[in-house]
This record gives structure tokens, sequence and C-alpha cells, in this order.
């Protein structure tokens, strides 16, 4: 008994000892958070303890994915602590050991006209990544656009300048929060980005489109008054083809006006359709002559803001214009007289205006109340005429769309438990009018309401992220029929980062698809004389499951990085194009198919063997089965490609080329064909100056094979076979501008009624 309360005594005693030391330590460590002016923690930021007396060195770390950071001193004294990074004033403390609570670092503006050179490290968080444009990004193309489809995570699809993820998902831009274009990034100058925000997988806010990723171009704040212009322009020699921009501001610390206008236009007169259609004993088959595309695109915004206070007011009013025209003939083979021609005149056009209105209050520094209210007007289109010149048959579709759309969202952001929580309401309403071949009336309701909550956090190397997404969708079709559908969206990302230097991800999620409002009508596009589309008022959303592991490596000296994952996904149900037989017509209709399967892999690399050469090679695996009411579809889809960028001095030589590959939806096949570009640049100051070579022989072949029906239609632009353009672009700015503060949420309607069938491209 005397020994056990001996044991007792001295028991208690070392535990009372060890809580003391561990009381001891806890006072000489240095604790922090470190954060930007906006309370976004900052990551990898060099922490070190100096002495006070000498400025020797005691200890360092960096921030943590949080911002987080701990060091640990030897005595309760006065220290010196000094924090360092990239794209941020350098600042130094005097402080004792405890919580020093959040730590501001403020901006660099030195830096805003500065290439910044950084180390190739990896910052993931949940499900997003935060890239940095270092030395060799900044170097490249004109404008932003270029410098983002040059890191390996993106690439830019040749024909149509559209940025896309490595391994071809869509992406949705946004520019501080504010919902933009692909084109749109090249009003923005390379060395104005500040972070990038990557989400492999879309967050809740967004889960409701049909998107594959999401980017968040954050940029650089500045002080006092700004007035800057933006002129880049890229136009062919060798043909009519031409994207061209112009962009104007002022802000003070007050107002923000800017005013932007976009035409991109194609004037083509070499474009051959060589198109076969078997029927059951008869063969169509038609050798294209030379023919004709004439098509524009107008974009014109004007956008005011007034940052006062906690209060953020935006207001901008957008117009958008396409206009299309495609004419070619065709000579019927294997007739005696060669003057039997199809002929088809293809018109389409939409016009749209848009009044977007935005208010943001802001608590404080993390909570914040954003209301976003967004009304598009559509008016589009299409005139489809195919005729024989023998008279053996002529077949017209016209279909006029009129339009309106109405787009609610309310944001609420905060953070709690250290984390951060996002929670909206979102509500679209959508009204489409119809008149097919003058006469035939039909109209097309849709009404959308959508919550949505999120949340992120950390916990030591772990990060991970929570979305819940609930959707109500109902809609009146064309024949009156009433569909009212819920689709619940969860979605969970799992990250773990070792270190800087390597990450692996996690995410898994239920995502849902609903048609257009042009596929719930029912018109008819002819194609042949005995083959025809039809939309199909019966189409109902559907869902998928989604689940994709991914991990990424980087080496510190930014020389390589490799980027391998593997995705699944399973459809119970599917909208796909099927084809049916009745009586002695072919139909192409948009079907609900059952069980569809698709498994994928993607790797990309980048390789720096030298500072001004850098290899970007890619490759993406599909598997995809499911069965059609005609056959059972079985598809490998490859698809591979390489950037070579050298960049030596002020010069800029860039060759993309991508090998062929063939997609398949439905019953339909599309094959892509080699392409490849060669791009020269010059940079000085604010000008650039530079040339382009496209090879595109073989745009584009659409075939299908089923049992009493077969086709193939294969498009060549004999303008875009060999393509030169030349590129120029010119930067003014004056003075420098405070920072406002930064739109939440943005929304837009694209949907003008009209379906890719019957518009001119």
């Amino acid at each position: 008994m005397i020994y056990m309360r001996q044991f007792r005594y001295h028991f208690f005693l070392i535990l009372m000892m060890i809580c003391c030391c561990h009381t001891v330590n806890a006072q000489v460590c240095i604790i922090g958070r470190i954060v930007d002016s906006e309370q976004i923690p900052i990551v990898g930021v060099n922490c070190v303890l100096l002495n006070l007396s000498d400025s020797t060195l005691i200890t360092g770390s960096t921030s943590d994915l949080k911002g987080r950071f701990k060091l640990e001193a030897k005595e309760d004294k006065e220290y010196i602590l000094q924090l360092s990074s990239v794209g941020y004033e350098k600042r130094s403390q005097i402080c004792k050991p405890g919580n020093l609570g959040n730590i501001v670092l403020n901006e660099d503006t030195m830096l805003l006209d500065e290439v910044v050179v950084t180390p190739q490290i990896l910052n993931t968080f949940g499900n997003k990544n935060q890239l940095i444009l270092g030395e060799t990004a900044m170097k490249v193309g004109n404008n932003a656009l270029d410098a983002i489809s040059s890191l390996p995570q993106f690439k830019t699809d040749i024909s149509s300048d559209a940025l896309v993820t490595v391994d071809n998902k869509s992406i949705l831009v946004l520019i501080d929060g504010m919902r933009r274009s692909s084109r749109e990034l090249k009003m923005l100058k390379a060395d104005e980005i500040k972070n990038i925000q990557y989400y492999s997988n879309p967050p809740a806010r967004y889960a409701h489109e049909n998107i594959g990723a999401v980017i968040d171009v954050k940029t650089k704040k500045k002080v006092d008054k700004l007035y800057s212009l933006y002129l880049d322009t890229k136009n062919g020699i060798t043909t009519g083809y031409g994207t061209d921009m112009l962009s104007i501001a002022y802000r003070d610390s007050l107002n923000m006006l800017t005013a932007a206008y976009f035409i991109d236009y194609r004037a083509l007169n070499d474009n051959r359709m060589n198109n076969t259609y078997s029927y059951d004993g008869k063969i169509n088959e038609y050798r294209g002559l030379p023919g004709s595309y004439n098509g524009q695109y107008h974009i014109g915004q004007l956008t005011y803001q007034r940052y006062q206070g906690k209060n953020l007011f935006n207001a901008k009013v957008e117009y958008r214009k396409s206009l299309g025209k495609q004419e070619y003939e065709q000579e019927l083979m294997g007739q005696n007289d060669n003057s039997l021609i199809n002929s088809r005149n293809l018109q389409s056009d939409y016009s749209s205006v848009s009044a977007d209105l935005y208010y943001m209050y802001m608590f404080n520094q993390n909570r914040n109340l954003s209301i976003n209210i967004l009304n598009t007007y559509y008016h589009s289109n299409s005139d489809n005429i195919l005729t024989s010149k023998e008279g053996g048959y002529s077949f017209e579709n016209h279909i006029d769309n009129k339009s309106y759309s109405l787009i609610a969202e309310v944001l609420y952001s905060d953070k709690f438990w250290n984390g951060d929580f996002n929670l909206g309401a979102y509500y679209q309403y959508k009204n489409l009018d119809q008149k097919y071949n003058f006469t035939e009336n039909s109209t097309v309701d849709t009404q959308k309401e959508y919550v949505y909550a999120d949340y992120s956090n950390a916990v030591g190397k772990f990060s991970y992220n929570i979305g819940l997404g609930l959707e109500n969708n109902h809609y009146e079709t064309a024949t009156n029929e009433k569909f009212n559908y819920w689709v619940f969206r969860p979605s969970l990302s799992l990250n773990m980062q070792n270190n800087k230097h390597s990450a692996i991800r996690l995410t898994a999620s239920i995502n849902s698809s609903i048609p257009n409002v042009g596929d719930l009508t029912n018109s008819i596009v002819t194609i042949d004389e005995h083959f025809y589309s039809q939309g199909n008022t019966a189409l109902k959303p559907y869902y998928y499951y989604y689940t994709n592991l991914g991990y990424q490596y980087a080496s510190d000296n930014g020389i390589f990085y490799i980027a391998p994952s593997v995705t699944y996904s399973y459809y119970p149900n599917k909208n796909m194009p099927i084809l049916f037989t009745e009586g002695d017509d072919i139909i192409l209709r948009i079907t609900e198919i059952n069980n569809v399967h698709n498994i994928g892999a993607s790797l990309s690399l980048n390789y720096k063997p030298i500072n001004w050469l850098v290899l970007h090679p890619f490759y993406n695996y599909e598997y995809i089965t499911y069965k059609t009411y005609n056959q059972a579809v079985k598809h490998d889809f490859h698809n591979a490609g390489i950037n070579i960028q050298f960049l030596p001095k002020n010069w800029q030589i860039m060759w993309n080329g991508n090998l062929p590959m063939t997609l398949v939806d439905g019953d339909i096949y599309t094959r892509m064909g080699f392409n490849m570009s060669t791009s020269v640049l010059y940079k000085f100051k604010s000008m650039s100056v530079g040339m382009e070579y496209i090879y595109n022989p073989n745009p584009s072949k659409v075939y299908a094979d089923i049992k009493g029906f077969s086709y193939a239609e294969e498009t060549k632009w004999n303008n875009f076979k060999n393509l030169v353009s030349l590129k120029f672009t010119y930067y003014f700015y004056k003075g420098k501008s405070r920072g406002h503060a930064r739109k939440r949420i943005s929304n837009t309607d694209k949907d003008s009624g009209l379906i890719n069938i019957n518009t001119a491209k």
C-alpha cells in the first residue's frame, strides 16, 4: 500500500513536470497566420526568426496551406521576425513568443511591370490549385490567354482560340470572380495576374452548369489613378480571317469605368463538303464544289463600378451579334448528267442584349453578402434550304426564335472554424417562342431553382472541400407537356500535399445536365432527301456519377512537372443523338440512352531542359461503352499532342501539334484530323508583333453506320489548310489605381435557341 502511494506521488510529480515543460515550450513558440489584404491565406511564405541583438539566424519555416507558421524559440525574449514571398513586400517586426494572430503582407507594387521569377511549387487546397505565373509563362504570347495556355494544365484550341484543359474539358473563365470568355483573357496582360485559382472539378456554385473546370484569374492591386488602353489584333493574309479587340478603362479611388469591343470574322471561299448517304438499295454520293462561308461575331461591353466603404456596386450592359452564311454546291456522282447538282444555303444569326446588376455588402474582411440579377433578350433565326437543280426535290426549314431569361443569385460567404464557407441560392427562368416555317408556333418555358453550400478546410497536410447542391427543374415543352425534376448534387474533394512538390487528390461528385431549349422543340432540319434532324419534346434532365484520382509532382528547380490522373464516370441515363427509321425516312433525334460507362486516363508533362526551351507533351485516353437502339458501342479514344516553346530573350517561337482523334456520341462518330500551328513573336516594351501559321487540312469527318443506313460528311476548309496571319498587340497605361473590391458572383445566358445543326459554321 505504501509503495502504491509512493508510486502515485511520483507519477503525479512527473505529470506535473511534463505539463510545466509543455507550458514553457508553448511560451517560447511564435505562431501566426499570414494573409493578404483580402484576408486570403498566403502559402509558402518564408518565415525567419533572428536574434534581436546580432541578427543571427535562430530558425525558419514556411507557411502551410492555411497560411499558418510555427517557429520554436529558445528563450522568452524579443526576436526579429522576417517574412518574404514573391509578389509581396517584405515585412520585419519585433515580437515575443506567443500567438501573433493574422499578419498582413501587402502586394509589392514595384513588381507590377516586372517579370517575376518563381520556383515551380505546388499549392493545392481542397478542390483547387493555386497557380502562379513564373518567368517562362510571363514571356509567352501577347496576353493572359497565351500565358495561361502555356501552363501544363491547359491548352488552346487551334481553330476557336478557346481555353480547355489538357484532357479536353471545357473551362469556365472568371476574372476577379466575374464571368468572362477565353477571348476576354486577351484584354489582360500576363504581368497583371496575381495568381490563378484552378478547380479541376467545379465548386458547388457552378455544379449545375455543363462545364468541366473553372479558373478564376486574380489580378494585382494598384493605387492612385489609372488610364489604360489595350489593342490586340490577329488577321489573316492568305484568307479572310481575323480576331480584333479594343479595351479602354479609367479607375480612381471610388469609380471604375471600362468599355470593350470584340470582333471575330471569317470570309472563306473554298469550302468543300463531301457527303455520302447510303440507304437500303440507294446511295447518294455528293462531291463538294467550291463553297463559301461568311461569319461575324461581335461583343460590345460597357461596365461601371463604384466601391465605397463596405459597399460595391457593379453594372454591365452587353450586346452580342452573330451572323453566319454558308453556301455550297455538290455534284451527285454516278449520274450520266453532271448537271445534277445539290445546293445548300444555310443562313443563321442571333443578337442579344443583357443587363447585369451586382451589389455586395462587406460586413468585415471575411463575411459578405452578394446579389446578382441578369436579364437577357435573344432574337435568333435560321434559314436552311436544300434543293436539287434538276428539280427533283426542294426542302426549306425556317426558324425564328425570340427568348427572354431572368437569372438571380444570392451568395453569403463567411469563415467557420478557420474554414471557408459559402451559402447561395440561384434562380433561372427562360422562355422561348419559336415560329417554324412561318406558320407553326411553339413555346418552351423552363425554370430552375438551385440551392448550394460549400465548405473548405485543412487538417495538417490534408485539406478537403464539401459541396452540396439541390436543384429543381420544371418546364413546359412545345407540346404542352409539363415536367418537374429534382437533382441532388453532392461533391467531395480530399487533398493531401506532402510537401511543396507533390500532392494527391481524390474527387467524387454527382453531376447533372438539362436539355437546351432548342432541343425541346419539334423543329425539323433537312439533311438529305430522306434524312433529317428533329427535336425531342420528351427529353429529361440526367445525372451521372464522377470520380477522379490525380497526382502532381513539381521539381524544386522548375525543370520538371508531371500530372497523371484516372477517371470513371457512370451515366444511368444520358441524352445522345440516335438514328431512327420511320418508313423511308431516317431521323436523327436526341434520345435517352441507359447505362453509359466512361473510363479515362490522362498524363501531362512539362520539361524545361534549358532556360529558353520548354517541352509540354500530353496524352488522354477514354474507353466508353453503351448500347443504342441500333448497336453496341465500345470505343477507344486517344488524344496526344505536344507544345514546344522557344524563348530566347525578347523572342518567342511556339509549335503546337495534335494527332488525329475520333469522338463518339450516341450513334455519331466525329474524327478530327491532324493539326498544327507555329507562331513567331517579338516583344518590345508595351508592343509585340508576330506571325502565326496554322495547318489544318482535314478539320472534321462526321459519320455513322447502322443497319439499313450509313452516312459520312467530310468538311474541307481549303482556306485553313495553310493559314498565315499577322499579330499585333499594344498596351498603354498611365498612373496607378486603387484596388477595387471584386465581384463574388457573375452569370450569363448563352442559349440562343438555335442548335448546332441549324447554325452556319
